[in-house]
This record gives C-alpha cells, sequence and structure tokens, in this order.
C-alpha cells in the first residue's frame, strides 16, 4: 500500500513538473526567432512521451506558431504517440481535424 501512494506521489510530481517545463519552453517560443524555435522543438522531442498529453492540449488551447511548434513535436515523436492522439480524437471532436493531420504526416 505504502509503495502503491509513493508510486502515486511521484507521478503527480513528475507530471506538475513536467507541465511547468513544457510551459516554460511554450513561453520562450512565443517570441523566439527560427533558430530558437527549432532548438525548442528539438528539446521536446528529445523528452520524447513525456510532453505528448500537454502537446495535445495545447494544440487544442493554443492559436498560432506554438501551435504548429507541438504539431511537428507529435509528428516527430511518431507512431509511439499515435494511440495518445486517437484517444484525444475520440474524446474531443474538435481535435478530431488536428490529430487526422497529424496522423497522415506521420505516415
Amino acid at each position: 500500500m505504502q509503495a502503491l501512494l509513493e508510486n502515486e506521489v511521484m507521478n503527480m510530481y513528475t507530471q506538475d513538473r513536467a507541465v511547468s517545463e513544457f510551459e516554460a519552453l511554450m513561453e520562450r517560443a512565443k517570441d523566439a526567432d527560427a533558430a530558437a524555435k527549432s532548438k525548442i522543438e528539438n528539446d521536446i522531442v528529445a523528452k520524447g512521451m513525456k510532453f505528448v498529453p500537454e502537446l495535445i492540449n495545447h494544440i487544442m488551447v493554443s492559436k498560432g506558431a506554438t501551435r504548429g511548434l507541438c504539431a511537428m513535436s507529435l509528428i516527430r515523436i511518431g507512431k509511439a504517440c499515435e494511440g495518445m492522439i486517437k484517444q484525444a480524437m475520440a474524446m474531443n471532436s474538435e481535435f478530431a481535424w488536428a490529430g487526422n493531420a497529424i496522423l497522415r504526416e506521420m505516415i
């Protein structure tokens, strides 16, 4: 029981830390030049699945260049995040068009 609780607490900490790290990257991307945006995208892709939920969420709630950066990051992460994208599409019909476009680019 104690191990289960410790794992839950660790997951909450890790998730919160990932969200704040992701938000910091998105804040930097808003005013970044092309080279800096490329570096930010590379940083996100290097983290892999850690940021996928936030990438999907950010696509649904943002506009402009950061939305494109998130979509491209998901495309570059590739097939590993396909299931999460499909799940988000099933849960939110407004995300379906973006999800389909991202999945098409992965092929």
